[in-house]
């Protein structure tokens, strides 16, 4: 979820190919004369902040692009409920999605308005998380896992095992994401739990995360963090998103991430617009700029995410696919994560709150 490098200058290609898709929004100005402000929440480097994207875009829509950033999925919920109408565009994942849909916090997306759409693995689109009541309120754009990253100047072993977050081996090396979600399912897939997003025994939980914060150098918020603990050497192991790690790799770090014979835990990334918003038309066509094929490519190649366009994931070499963690082996090995309500929020939240305050 995703410290990112600059994306390469976009080719001719994509740009004649956007240019004609996008012709629609192009020099649309606010009442007054001035363009208009498209407000965005995502995670930071997370593609769409990109220089090129932004740049790219602003110019078919002769608009500004303001990027605004999240710490979790729990706070974008809480800007929704708070300044909602003052965003335009948010990326919520399946966590949260329901929740913003049934409190009237999205926009209903008719999806015959996005050129795009019907490139989209149906597989994403289908997800019950993608609407309320018949009607679409999030497009899939992306999807990845968060799961096991290691310096490999520093451990000479293959790993392929969920147990190494929990091994005394490495303690003081480890560092798992401080974000409750996280912490319960990763617990949950190392008890052997049938269904992590609703394990049965929550008491275990806790005393398998009170053990692992005994061997543990540190919990994680953001990838800027992650990605200075890891490149500092003070942890060899850790949780860690999957985009980021491929981007971390490229950029020469001796990272290897893998996805263990456990499983991980797996999410899909999702564009809405908010309800009220007041560029709604520009909030619509930036995500199907977003979802186009010739984007979805640049972020699996240059971002190590998982495009939800299906055309994308056909063009794809298959050894490439392989070895970012996109091929079908992995997919099915992952646990995405699902919808929670409200009481079990709280008790994973307190949960973990109080893991961390022992």
């Amino acid at each position: 979820m995703k410290n990112k490098k600059i994306v390469k200058i976009m080719t001719l290609l994509l740009s004649l190919a956007v240019i004609f898709v996008f012709s629609g929004c192009a020099n649309k100005k606010t009442a007054d004369g001035d363009k208009p402000k498209l407000v965005v929440v995502n995670w930071k480097d997370h593609g769409s902040d990109s220089k090129e994207a932004i740049e790219q875009f602003e110019a078919i829509c002769n608009c500004e692009v303001v990027h605004q950033y999240m710490a979790s999925e729990e706070e974008l919920l809480t800007q929704l409920r708070t300044v909602g109408p003052e965003l335009d565009v948010v990326l919520p994942n399946s966590s949260i999605l329901v929740t913003a849909m049934e409190e009237g916090l999205l926009e209903e997306i008719d999806t015959t308005t996005l050129e795009n759409y019907q490139y989209l693995n149906e597989e994403l689109t289908t997800l019950p998380e993608m609407s309320l009541d018949g009607k679409v309120y999030a497009i899939p754009w992306v999807w990845g896992s968060t799961s096991i990253a290691y310096n490999t100047e520093l451990i000479d072993e293959e790993i392929d095992s969920i147990q190494v977050l929990f091994d005394e081996k490495y303690k003081g090396k480890l560092a798992i994401r401080d974000d409750f979600n996280d912490a319960v399912m990763i617990a949950a897939i190392a008890l052997g739990e049938k269904d992590p997003n609703h394990p049965s025994d929550l008491d275990a939980i806790k005393q398998t995360l009170l053990d692992q914060k005994q061997l543990n150098k540190t919990y994680w918020k953001t990838g800027e963090e992650f990605a200075q603990l890891f490149s500092s050497e003070q942890i060899s192991v850790a949780l860690a998103w999957s985009g980021q790690s491929s981007d971390m790799t490229k950029e020469g770090q001796p990272l290897k991430y893998i996805v263990p014979k456990e499983g991980a835990i797996g999410w899909v990334d999702t564009w809405a617009i908010v309800k009220d918003s007041k560029n709604k038309e520009i909030a619509k066509q930036f995500i199907d700029f977003m979802i186009s094929t010739e984007w979805q490519t640049t972020l699996a190649k240059d971002y190590g995410l998982g495009p939800a366009n299906r055309e994308t994931l056909d063009q794809l070499d298959p050894q490439f696919l392989t070895d970012n963690n996109m091929d079908k082996e992995t997919l099915e090995k992952l646990h995405f994560i699902s919808f929670h309500t409200d009481e079990e929020k709280r008790a994973w939240n307190d949960l973990w709150q109080e893991v961390k305050a022992r």
